[in-house]
């Protein structure tokens, strides 16, 4: 049974994706993840679905509902789905794959295709992974701009940039100890969720590009000062406000354990260059805006944005550089799923063993609504 248990997992791991076309059928693939709604909690009422099962990179086949706070294995999100135990999942597992028709010899050499297909998967997640940092690094300094010959469209779009911050009340120019390494102004990014991609052929290929707007390039850095991710944040072309867009802001690359930093602090220096020998508090927000209001308001202490809450979570709060942690937390009143990730993120902080003191605004959401006066 332990046998049939592993060529079962194993076999539903190496057609993951076609797994959940079976089980999720009206989710889709997105950016190496199956996203859905959820039928066991009927979420479909909600625009955004919170269900994501693993295709490539990381584990794949490891799942979680991050409304709900569901998650599993491969093998665990059959007996989910199909609302059954472990013998059920496995019942179910060996009809898809076909095992009650394959002779010893079949099921031998599924193992050794699994093994192989398991080993490719390896190095094209390591090769993916690769052109993923170096895409996010490139995407922050601009290089594929056609507009970088003539930096008078970056001044402009950095102009542009500042009045569009000046109206949200938190202006880069008063803070002090900005890190100018933090950010990039560009004239023209283009908004990569409107692209068209045709698939034909396994080839996947972007047929028509999204708009393009200006927009702020933030880089989020890990605790080695490491670019791994690009935040961008799109703005509309004519007055200080967002793009006409939704999202209109997107992170490409690995966001998790890492962050922008928007104010250095009392040490006056990136976090990457601080060697520790004396110790400041630190600042983490969810957003760009809500870590510019602390930085305004001139707070002693570093000020990081984080990008999501499960990115406030991965911080690299452990430097020796860093006394003690200041959460920002926005209210999120009446979001269950934002409360558990809430939890989730204050656990891993704890987790540092540094002193953590949590923060919430009483006006609005978060403290960029204070700052504006919100009610």
């Amino acid at each position: 049974m332990t046998g049939d248990l592993d060529v079962i997992k194993t076999g539903l791991i190496d057609r993951m994706k076609d797994v959940c076309q079976a089980l999720l059928p009206g989710g889709r693939a997105e950016s190496g993840q199956w996203v859905s709604h959820n039928p066991v909690t009927n979420d479909f009422s909600h625009a955004n679905p919170a269900l994501k099962v693993r295709l490539r990179g990381g584990v794949v086949g490891a799942w979680k509902d991050w409304r709900c706070g569901d998650k599993g294995d491969a093998l665990g999100l059959v007996a989910y789905i199909l609302r059954t135990d472990t013998s059920g999942a496995l019942v179910w597992g060996r009809d898809f794959l076909g095992l009650k028709a394959m002779s010893r010899a079949d099921r031998e050499a599924m193992k050794k295709a699994a093994a192989v297909n398991r080993e490719k998967r390896e190095k094209d997640d390591t090769a993916a992974r690769a052109r993923k940092l170096a895409g996010a690094q490139k995407l922050f300094l601009q290089d594929s701009f056609s507009f970088q010959a003539d930096r008078r469209f970056a001044h402009e779009a950095q102009r542009h940039a500042e009045r569009y911050f000046t109206a949200r009340q938190v202006p880069l120019a008063s803070i002090p100890t900005l890190n100018p390494d933090s950010f990039q102004f560009a004239p023209a990014t283009e908004w990569w969720k409107g692209a068209t991609w045709k698939v034909a052929g396994g080839r996947r290929w972007k047929e028509k590009a999204g708009p393009s707007f200006p927009a702020v390039h933030s880089a989020m850095r890990g605790a080695l000062g490491n670019i791994t991710a690009c935040h961008v944040t799109f703005l509309d072309p004519v007055k200080p406000g967002k793009a006409p867009v939704e999202p209109a802001k997107l992170m490409f690359g690995e966001a998790l354990g890492a962050v922008i930093e928007i104010s250095m602090g009392p040490a006056n220096v990136p976090f990457w260059h601080d060697d520790g020998t004396v110790a400041h508090p630190v600042v983490l927000a969810e957003g760009i805006e809500t870590a510019l209001a602390f930085a305004v308001a001139g707070v002693p202490a570093r000020v990081w944005a984080c990008g999501s809450l499960a990115g406030i979570g991965g911080a690299p709060v452990h430097l020796p550089s860093i006394s003690y942690v200041v959460f920002a937390r926005d209210n999120n009143a009446g979001n269950s799923q934002a409360q558990k990730q809430f939890a989730a993120a204050l656990e891993k902080l704890e987790a540092s063993g540094k002193t953590i003191v949590v923060e919430a605004s009483h006006v609005g959401d978060d403290f960029n609504d204070l700052a504006q006066g919100e009610d």
